[in-house]
């Protein structure tokens, strides 16, 4: 698996950069669409998260072909889940859907399990009060646009 963990002095250069700077920087190379939309942090005061990404796009499966037995792909939520080093920030673009979960309580467990560093995403969190119990022990950080449910 990859280190992804980053030199102290790049952590601390980095978190110094303005997100201004770094979206000038972005153009510059042409990249201009490449933000997610609608994420906010989950606490007040929260520190700037710094860290390499492992980036997923979650893209709404067809319910014929969203079974138990896909769940097991390596292309599937738990697949890449299984894949996340050690230290890595979660980055995962829901591509605007606001109407089905992309994680729950669970797989934010087994995130913090494998102490990825934290979760970002545009998408919606399911079981949200639950999710956050069990992850906040861990030290993750689940920045999501809005929770779906409660639970």
């Amino acid at each position: 698996m990859t280190n992804m963990h980053l030199d102290p002095a790049v952590i601390q250069a980095l978190s110094g950069v303005s997100t201004a700077t770094l979206t000038t920087i972005l153009l510059k190379k042409g990249l201009r669409n490449v933000w997610l939309r609608g994420t906010r942090p989950i606490r007040q005061g929260q520190p700037r998260l710094v860290g390499r990404a492992f980036t997923l796009r979650f893209v709404p499966a067809r319910e014929d072909l969203a079974t138990p037995e896909s769940w097991s792909s390596p292309k599937s939520t738990r697949g890449a889940i299984e894949d996340m080093p050690e230290g890595c920030i979660a980055v995962v673009d829901s591509m605007g859907v606001q109407d089905a979960g992309i994680f729950g309580d669970i797989l934010c467990a087994r995130m913090a399990k494998k102490k990825v560093a934290a979760l970002v995403t545009d998408g919606v969190v399911r079981a949200w009060l639950a999710c956050w119990a069990r992850v906040s022990r861990f030290g993750v950080l689940v920045l999501p646009h809005r929770p779906l449910s409660q639970g």
